[in-house]
C-alpha cells in the first residue's frame, strides 16, 4: 500500500456533522464536517490516551472533542482546548493529530493520505457527473480481498469471455490492442469488436442482430480507479454505458469498493434497479474470484517469475510499473516492519502535510516506508 495517493474515503452524502470512522491503509481516521460544512479528515487516535476520536462529540464551533477527556481538536488537527487543564496553562505542542487534505468532487470525498500533495497524481476528470444527459447510480461494498486482486479482476479484456461469457467476435481472444500512457500515472486501451444483439429493452439499443461495439478501458492512480466506457448502442451511436470502480485498501486483505454507473439511455429512474442488477452479475463474478485468489497478501514487489503474457497482461504490466514509480519515491508502506514494530507496542500514522511543515514534537511516529532499492 502507498502514501501520497488520493483515495475515495466516502460518498460525500454520507459525511455529516456526526463523526464517522474510516479505516484506510491499515490506519484509522475520523471524517466529519466542521461548522462551515467543510469536510475534514484527521487521524482517529487521540494523542493523549489513544481514544477513538470518532466516538467523541462535535461542537458548534466545529471542533471535535475526544470521548475520554474532552480534548478538542480543530480541523487542522491541533488541540485548542483541554477541559481539565489549569487556568492559563499552555496547551502542549504535542497536543495534535495528523490532518489530511480533503477534496470533494463528483459526489466523492477524496483524501490525500500523505504529506506531498504537489507530487501526487491529481484526481482524474469525471465529465459525466454534472452532464444532464447522464443517469447515475452508485453502489459500495467491502471485498474480502487484497486491493491488487480487486483491480486485476477487471484490468483486462481477456477475462470477459472466461468469467462473464462475453465473447470477442465469437471467440475468447480479444482483437489486437495497445496500452498507452494518458499521463505518468494513467493508462488507456481500446478495442472494437462485433457483438450479438441483446434481448429485451437492451436489444432495442441496437438496430442489427450483430453490431460493432467499441470499448475503452482506463486506469487512474487516484482512487485506484478503473473506468470502463462501452458504446453499447454500436460504434458511432454515442449510446454509452460508463462505469467507474474505485478501490480503497482497508488493510492488506480487505478493500472498500465504490462504483459509479452512468448511462445516457433508459433515463427513467425506474430502470435503475435493472441497471444495477445487470452490473451486479459481473461484479459478483469478479468478487468471487478476487476473494479466492492467493496469496492473501501480495509481496511488496511482484515476484520476478511472474508470468506476463501478451495481450492478456498488457495493462497489468503497466499497472505494476506505475506502482513502481511510487516505490521509487519512497511512498510504499513497509508492512512487515510495521507489524513487527506494533507487535512490540505503539501506533503509527500516515504522514500528513501538517507534520511535514512542523516535523518535531509528535506523539505517534509515522509508518515505516520501504527503501526505493528494496526488492524483497
Amino acid at each position: 500500500m502507498y502514501t501520497n495517493v488520493w483515495y475515495s474515503a466516502a460518498f460525500s452524502r454520507d459525511v455529516t456533522d456526526t463523526p464517522q470512522h474510516a479505516r484506510m491503509l491499515g490506519r484509522d481516521f475520523v471524517l466529519f464536517r466542521d461548522a462551515n460544512g467543510q469536510a475534514r479528515c484527521l487521524s482517529n487516535v487521540c494523542c493523549h490516551r489513544g481514544a477513538p476520536l470518532h466516538k467523541g462529540q462535535l461542537h458548534e464551533d466545529g471542533t471535535l472533542a475526544c470521548c475520554q477527556h474532552g480534548w478538542r481538536y480543530g480541523g487542522n488537527g491541533h488541540c485548542v482546548f483541554i477541559p481539565a487543564a489549569a487556568d492559563g496553562a499552555a496547551i502542549p505542542r504535542a497536543a495534535r493529530v495528523d490532518s489530511y487534505l480533503v477534496e470533494e468532487r463528483y459526489g466523492i470525498l477524496w483524501v490525500l493520505l500523505g504529506d506531498d500533495p504537489k507530487q501526487a497524481a491529481p484526481i482524474f476528470d469525471m465529465p459525466e457527473f454534472e452532464a444532464e444527459e447522464w443517469r447515475l447510480v452508485t453502489w459500495e461494498e467491502v471485498w474480502d480481498a487484497n486491493y491488487h486482486w480487486t483491480k486485476f479482476a477487471n484490468l483486462d479484456y481477456v477475462h470477459l469471455p472466461i468469467v462473464h461469457k462475453t465473447l470477442w467476435n465469437g471467440g475468447i481472444r480479444p482483437p489486437s490492442h495497445e496500452v498507452e500512457y494518458l499521463d505518468s500515472y494513467s493508462l488507456g486501451s481500446k478495442i472494437t469488436v462485433k457483438t450479438p444483439g441483446a434481448r429485451g429493452d437492451w436489444g432495442k439499443l441496437r438496430d442489427a442482430a450483430e453490431t460493432t461495439v467499441t470499448s475503452r478501458l482506463k486506469f487512474f492512480l487516484s482512487g485506484l480507479t478503473i473506468k470502463v466506457d462501452v458504446e453499447i448502442g454500436g460504434t458511432g451511436t454515442g449510446t454509452r454505458f460508463i462505469a467507474y470502480d474505485m478501490s480503497t485498501p482497508i488493510d492488506e486483505t480487505t478493500t472498500q469498493m465504490r462504483f459509479m454507473f452512468f448511462r445516457n439511455f433508459m433515463l427513467d429512474p425506474q430502470k435503475d434497479n435493472d441497471h444495477l442488477k445487470r452490473n451486479f452479475k459481473n461484479i459478483g463474478e469478479d468478487r468471487a474470484i478476487a476473494e479466492a485468489q492467493l496469496p492473501r497478501i501480495l509481496p511488496p514487489v511482484p515476484a520476478r517469475n511472474t508470468i506476463l503474457v501478451d495481450p492478456e497482461d498488457k495493462m497489468v504490466r503497466e499497472y505494476w510499473a506505475i506502482l513502481g514509480k511510487l516505490r521509487d519515491r519512497g511512498w510504499q508502506i513497509d508492512h512487515k516492519t510495521l507489524r513487527e514494530t506494533e507487535d512490540s507496542g505503539g501506533y503509527h500514522v500516515i504522514p500528513s502535510p501538517v507534520r511535514k511543515a512542523d516535523p518535531e514534537g509528535w506523539v505517534y511516529d509515522t509508518v515505516p516506508l520501504l527503501h526505493p532499492d528494496s526488492h524483497t
